[in-house]
């Protein structure tokens, strides 16, 4: 009987692990499935509805547009987008008016509505993709290091986590160093690149503070990161 206790008691000790570690797997993806399955639909309003004014399959896709943007308001943002909440819920709210735009119009049988109502849910859903969309992939796997740090390891005082955090961010700001940034920023190449600077200057400060043992600078080297980190994000808003 004690054997077999202790069996079962290990098991649900290696499942609780597996499903922490899951669980903190998922909130370092910037992926939104939901939203990722909406394209599917998109695809066919934008690529081929619209262009080819076929009114007849617009308003066939009604109820899969409904019911995938059903999921989508049901969204729970994983952790490593939660500085994207607000914007998250402000698309959200234009997102919605396209939806009931585009029914209005598909149950009006009204085909010029229904035409700009395809275009303004297409635009919306791309609106919804750019506040998620990972900065520079160079950028988003520096993030995923960093949240993880900043919002477990740090707080829990997991020196052997923090100081491997520290050399993976090191490894991690050299190629966000070498990515090319996007159009997007070509206009503010110069706060970018300083910003990048500073990060990386932060990283390097970070990685020597953990040599030594004093919570309160490594405490402080974190927030500093941390900090040039949203200099970074901010650029790109």
């Amino acid at each position: 009987m004690k054997a077999l206790f202790t069996m079962l008691f290990l098991l649900f000790a290696l499942n609780l692990s597996v499903y922490s570690q899951d669980a903190k797997d998922h909130e370092v993806s910037s992926d939104v499935k939901e939203l990722s399955d909406f394209h599917e639909i998109i695809y066919q309003v934008w690529h081929t509805g619209w262009p080819n004014k076929d009114i007849k399959l617009l308003v066939s896709l009604l109820p899969d547009i409904e019911t995938k943007f059903g999921l989508i308001k049901k969204v729970e943002l994983p952790g490593i987008l939660r500085d994207k909440k607000e914007k998250w819920d402000l698309g959200l709210v234009e997102f919605e008016k396209s939806v009931n735009w585009y029914k209005k119009s598909a149950t009006d049988k009204d085909s010029v509505g229904l035409l700009n109502a395809a275009e303004k849910l297409h635009s919306d859903f791309e609106s919804m993709v750019r506040v998620i969309r990972p900065l520079l992939k160079e950028i988003d796997e520096f993030h995923q290091i960093l949240y993880m740090l900043y919002h477990y390891y740090a707080p829990e005082k997991n020196i052997e986590k923090i100081k491997q955090s520290a050399a993976e961010m090191k490894e991690k700001i050299e190629m966000v160093k070498k990515a090319k940034p996007s159009k997007r920023i070509e206009q503010r190449k110069e706060k970018y690149e300083l910003a990048v600077a500073e990060l990386s200057a932060a990283v390097e400060k970070f990685n020597e503070v953990v040599k030594g043992d004093d919570v309160k600078l490594i405490d402080d080297a974190v927030d500093q990161v941390h900090t040039k980190y949203q200099g970074l994000e901010k650029i790109f808003d």
